[in-house]
């Protein structure tokens, strides 16, 4: 194998690497934002259930707090459900048409440059 193919196929491995590096932080951001939402979910849902008991306790609630928290958390949940399909999209679209090797195991193909190092 000449220098000029080994550089090129050197480029081409640091290339895929940087391409699933950058898949792998944009799915983390995705991941964190996901998080968000579902904790700002979580809040509201709390909010409207702590409203419901002191309206079922004979509390005084105001009838435009509740509809506000209703669609709050309608938005929520879309924005929740809208990236939990990001997520999955940039799953399926990483994935790579070859199978990965189990944790320390060398693929089949690698033995082909294992002599010219």
């Amino acid at each position: 194998m000449t220098k000029s193919t080994l550089f090129d196929r050197l480029n081409q491995e640091l290339e895929a690497f940087g391409k699933k590096a950058q898949a792998a932080l944009d799915e983390g951001k995705l991941q964190i934002e996901l998080l968000r939402f579902r904790r700002r979910l979580d809040a509201t849902a709390r909010d409207l259930g702590l409203l419901v008991h002191r309206r079922e306790r004979g509390g005084e609630t105001d009838a435009r707090r509740f509809d506000a928290l209703m669609l709050r958390l309608d938005d929520l949940q879309a924005d929740v459900t809208r990236l939990e399909k990001q997520i999955a999209e940039s799953r399926r679209g990483s994935g790579s048409n070859r199978p990965q090797p189990p944790a320390g195991e060398v693929p089949a193909h690698s033995s082909e440059t294992s002599g010219a190092v």
